[in-house]
């Protein structure tokens, strides 16, 4: 996988906050409050032979509370099928190939199929509940349909899959469950509506929110056009390179929030979408794998209930469960 130096990160988000105020961000203050956790539990991978993977996406599947499984996504190139509240592991595939990097995003759907951002091979793949691919679609390039290095993946309540990518392309396209493209939106750049590194996304409400990693921001577009809407979470400080964000049900006292993780930060954040502001954190950044330790997390996921949260704790190469 490509990467970013820290030096460039720094670059990209000062050129960022250069770039204008946004009326989302205007308001923007920064929270002291400890996002309160209870019923903290870890859990480490299966060995592949030698290797010891860490998780890159989790996602979970049924629609029920509790939900029927938790899927994860590690960088041995397999989808672990797990239960949600210990981490076992009731059965497992992998990705057909893994020879030049391993896939980050994945989400399920209704019917049982999983479908998985095979990042590096510039594809989606679908995987029937038996883990069989039945279907892909996308390849290399830059036009309508095609990918770079597709990361995160969403869906809206019809089940039409979001899926954004990087790699010159920063963008989010959109498809039908069964794979025919509808639209794109935003593009490479720090300017308001512009994208660098876009590496998980979350729809809710008829908006499609984008964790906008280099330039430390949440992106917001309306999700029927892709129409900018606002960004949040751009103020100096109070993100640090997010690289999974989902909207929470439960939080703000039933109102709804985005709960974000982020990569640089190694911790939790809560963030207002409509005012700007940080309601509230957790966790900080550690690779010694204590408990509010998080080691360059890269995605999470949360039950019905919005109470129950699991973390790809990638450094530390386990998933930490919360309730928050």
């Amino acid at each position: 996988m490509k990467t970013l130096s820290r030096r460039r990160f720094l670059e990209t988000l000062g050129a960022s906050a250069a770039a204008g105020a946004l009326a989302g961000c205007q308001r923007e203050k920064h929270g002291n409050a400890t996002l309160p956790v209870s019923d903290w539990r870890a859990w480490n991978l299966p060995p592949e032979g030698a290797l010891l993977p860490a998780p890159r996406g989790v996602t979970l599947a049924g629609e029920g509370t509790p939900a029927e499984a938790l899927l994860v996504l590690d960088t041995a190139g397999r989808i672990l099928c797990c239960r949600p509240e210990s981490g076992e592991v009731l059965r497992q595939w992998r990705m057909p190939e893994t020879g030049v990097g391993k896939p980050e995003g994945i989400c399920a759907l209704r019917d049982g199929r999983t479908i998985v951002c095979d990042t590096h091979y510039h594809r989606i793949l679908v995987f029937d509940a038996r883990g069989q691919v039945t279907a892909q679609w996308g390849r290399y390039g830059t036009g309508q349909g095609e990918l770079i290095y597709p990361v995160g993946i969403a869906k809206d309540d019809a089940e039409n899959l979001f899926v954004c990518e990087y790699g010159g392309n920063d963008r989010v396209q959109r498809w039908s469950r069964d794979g025919v493209w509808q639209a794109a939106f935003g593009k490479f750049g720090t300017a308001p509506g512009e994208l660098q590194r876009p590496s998980g996304l979350c729809w809710h409400d008829g908006r499609v929110f984008v964790a906008d990693a280099i330039n430390n921001r949440v992106s917001i577009y309306r999700a029927d056009n892709g129409e900018f809407l606002t960004a949040c979470g751009h103020a100096p400080g109070a993100l640090d390179l997010p690289y999974g964000v989902i909207w929470n049900p439960a939080a703000a006292r039933g109102r709804g929030a985005l709960d974000v993780i982020e990569y640089g930060a190694g911790r939790l954040t809560r963030l207002d979408p409509d005012s700007g502001q940080v309601l509230a954190r957790y966790g900080q950044a550690g690779g010694g794998g204590a408990e509010g330790e998080f080691g360059t997390p890269w995605a999470l996921c949360a039950d019905a209930t919005g109470h129950r949260l699991w973390i790809a704790d990638t450094k530390n190469r386990r998933v930490v469960s919360l309730r928050v």
